[in-house]
């Protein structure tokens, strides 16, 4: 028998108190489950293999047989979660009735649904590591949600991206992505805040400081501190049209 068709302690419907062998491919399934929870509430620093087979039911030998090291497991979890979240926010934000800043609020709501579903998932992101492999990673999946984030501003009609260089869309997705990240990991610390104001706060402070910098605006040409400032961001702002709020 091979260590991939080991026996579960559950038993099969209708097996008459027999316990059912799982599939290789349902027993990595089973694995990746356990191992997604662990990774996720403890951190890939201070959980051991050994954590992740008490937690699966299983022997640490087993885990081996499907994964070569701790980190080729938590590797093949961040990459799933990143591909998941990636595939939500974009879906929403590329829907053919979106534009402007309904199309930021699209993908933030699908972004924070995410963290919210799956936040064990989502903290592997966030959560520093001292593996470089495994840092050099999560830095690789932060420049691909980067890039699809620049690709989704690309979406938008000519006019909306006037006066922003390629360059500018790289930097504002990397701010975007960086707010995310930052704004998701608070929210796991304080579950009670609500998600729609979180939402409507980061997109108020990038939909709107957007539109000043399409408009010319630099930080070295606003005027000096005083009565001057609030009446440039009172006029600045009062030109834009506020972020769609969530429903």
């Amino acid at each position: 028998m091979k260590l991939t068709d080991v026996e579960t302690s559950a038993t099969a419907p209708g097996s008459g108190g027999r316990r059912r062998r799982l599939r290789a491919e349902e027993r990595r399934e089973s694995i990746l489950d356990a191992a997604n929870i662990v990774f996720g509430q403890r951190g890939y620093d201070t959980v051991r293999i050994d954590d992740v087979a008490s937690a699966a039911g299983i022997s640490k030998a087993l885990i081996y047989e499907h994964f070569r090291s701790k980190q080729e497991l938590y590797g093949e979890l961040m990459n799933r979660a990143a591909l998941e979240m990636l595939e939500r926010i974009v879906a929403a934000a590329s829907s053919p009735d979106a534009s402007g800043p309904s199309r930021l609020e699209r993908g933030a709501a699908a972004g924070f649904a995410f963290v919210a579903e799956k936040p064990e998932a989502f903290q592997m992101f966030v959560r520093d590591v001292t593996d470089p492999e495994v840092a050099e990673q999560q830095a690789e999946l932060r420049r691909s949600a980067v890039a699809a984030m620049i690709a989704v501003m690309e979406m938008e009609p000519p006019e909306t991206q006037a006066g922003l260089e390629r360059r500018n869309l790289e930097q504002i997705a990397e701010m975007m992505v960086g707010g995310f990240y930052a704004l998701g990991d608070w929210w796991l610390r304080n579950r009670d805040a609500d998600v729609s104001e979180l939402i409507s706060i980061m997109l108020s402070f990038m939909w709107l400081g957007l539109g000043r910098m399409q408009l010319g605006e630099r930080s070295g040409t606003l005027p000096p501190s005083g009565s001057g400032v609030e009446n440039a961001e009172h006029d600045g702002h009062g030109n834009l049209t506020p972020p769609v709020q969530p429903g």
